[in-house]
């Protein structure tokens, strides 16, 4: 049994781990026991804060893109194109992996365009909706 430290979201968890096979254990190479190399603490990969992104194509270059942060299934839709959404209010419902996923508005606005429709499955990183542009 191993006891590990797993921090999640800023939240640290003490998880008790059974060990089935451990590829850290000592290998004995011609009679002297070797330890295998323990990662080093690097460089994380930048990981995006919010699943909000700048829309990049010439026709819509101030426009704010909410893309979908997990894989699943729309089930319902709160906003509407011309509508105004409040920072935080729930904007989509999604279903992924048979549990409910509300999508959070990142900031207040004007809906542009929904891009999505109930019953569509979005991949990660798909545009979801996006804003008016700020005068």
């Amino acid at each position: 049994m191993k006891t590990l430290r797993i921090r999640v979201n800023d939240k640290v968890y003490d998880v008790t781990v059974e060990v089935v096979s451990d590829d850290d254990a000592p290998v004995a190479t011609n009679g002297a026991p070797k330890t295998a190399p323990k990662a080093t603490e690097g460089p994380r990969p930048a990981m995006p804060s919010s699943p909000v992104a700048r829309s990049t194509s010439a026709s819509a270059q101030s426009l704010d893109a909410v893309t979908a942060p997990i894989a699943g299934t729309i089930q319902k839709i709160f906003v509407q194109v011309g509508g105004h959404i409040e920072a935080k209010a729930p904007a989509l419902l999604m279903d992924a992996m048979k549990m409910d996923t509300y999508i959070y508005a990142p900031r207040s606005g004007t809906i542009a365009k929904v891009a999505v429709n109930p019953g569509d499955a979005v991949r990660v990183g798909q545009l979801l909706f996006e804003y008016e542009e700020e005068a």
